[in-house]
């Protein structure tokens, strides 16, 4: 296989798992607090193409982006989302993870959980239980937890120094190797949730643009089958007639 076609693949294999990027981006639009992931590449370049230079594209991954999405009011006490960088520290059974998701509620034995049944901590690394008696339930800026002015608990939120290191796991949960530090700039809002961070029309013109860089890397790739095969058959031609 010539150069001209590795490097053609390269393209193509990139874009292919960008579309799949875009694709979850626009399938998670309405998942609370959920963050649009984007492709890392590099180019190696190369002068291979007679009708201008093609780079070879090198994967390197996909990169999380933290930028918030819009704060919209629930009217739901236990739910919160978090203004600023910072995160919620929940216990999903495998250990410490973190997450903006604030969509809370309580369990049987009333246990603050998330939607997805894991466990939100407290500021010691405990479960956080909520007597459900009757009293107004308050959630202050700082995570405090309070029924009728008695302070019950407070939930463990936290920032990070990279928050490019944060990796992510699922339902809207990431893991870290970096200690986390105390959210000196972030706070809580009860009653409000975060929406995710993709934007529709932004996504959708992305894809688009995918596409057509797609579709002309397949005709690209084409062209060079056929220039191949046209060569292959010239050769075969003199080599008969020698």
């Amino acid at each position: 296989m010539e150069n001209s076609i590795y490097v053609g693949l390269s393209r193509q294999s990139a874009l292919r798992r960008e579309l799949a990027l875009v694709a979850n981006n626009i399938a998670n639009i309405n998942t609370t607090s959920f963050k649009r992931e984007l492709g890392i590449y590099s180019t190696a370049p190369t002068n291979i193409a007679k009708s201008g230079k093609l780079d070879f594209v090198i994967d390197h991954g996909s990169s999380v982006s933290f930028e918030p999405g819009s704060i919209k009011n629930t009217g739901n006490d236990f739910d919160i989302a978090i203004n600023g960088p910072g995160f919620i520290t929940i216990d999903d059974g495998d250990g410490i993870k973190y997450s903006r998701n604030g969509s809370l509620s309580l369990s049987a034995d009333n246990q603050l959980i998330t939607r997805n049944g894991d466990g939100v901590v407290d500021d010691g690394g405990a479960p956080i239980v909520i007597p459900m008696d009757g009293r107004k339930l308050q959630i202050g800026v700082d995570g405090t937890i309070s029924l009728d002015n008695e302070i019950i608990a407070k939930i463990k939120i936290v920032e990070f120094e990279s928050q490019h290191l944060l990796q992510k796991r699922g339902d809207s949960k990431f893991i870290t190797t970096e200690e986390p530090k105390d959210p000196i700039n972030s706070s809580v809002l009860q009653g409000k949730l975060e929406t995710s961070n993709v934007t529709a029309v932004k996504e959708l013109v992305r894809m688009v643009d995918l596409q057509r860089s797609y579709e002309s890397v397949t005709k690209f790739l084409d062209r060079e089958a056929d220039r191949q095969k046209t060569l292959i058959q010239r050769l075969a031609r003199l080599n008969s007639n020698a």
